[in-house]
């Protein structure tokens, strides 16, 4: 059976010069600081309180009339197989007066090391 083996490659600094390689398939490693969209499930119940209350007034028509859109995909409780309320993905807004929809984006920029 044949196996693969990933070999990593971290190359030095831009200051020093690079030892001579056979030609490869090298994969970059991703910096250290990343920026990442995230729409939808929130980490903590705070993060998705903080949503709900920001986007609690329509951005067209100003109401209050607003309902979140979220996936069906709920934590089931074991005991009552019943979704749990508060643990589906929030994906945008919708506003029952003028009918306006948003989505609902974070941007979290996370430092890895």
């Amino acid at each position: 059976m044949n196996q693969l083996h990933l070999r990593l490659y971290n190359p030095p600094p831009e200051s020093e010069t690079p030892e001579p390689t056979q030609k490869r398939d090298i994969l970059p490693f991703v910096s250290r600081t990343q920026t990442k969209i995230i729409s939808g499930r929130l980490g903590a119940p705070v993060d998705r309180a903080r949503v709900l209350r920001q986007n609690s007034v329509c951005p067209e028509c100003s109401q209050m009339n607003v309902e979140p859109l979220e996936l069906q995909d709920a934590v089931i409780s074991p005991k009552s197989r019943l979704p749990v309320p508060g643990t589906a993905t929030i994906v945008g807004f919708h506003c029952n007066d003028c009918s306006t929809e948003w989505p609902v984006y974070e941007l979290v920029t996370r430092r890895n090391g």
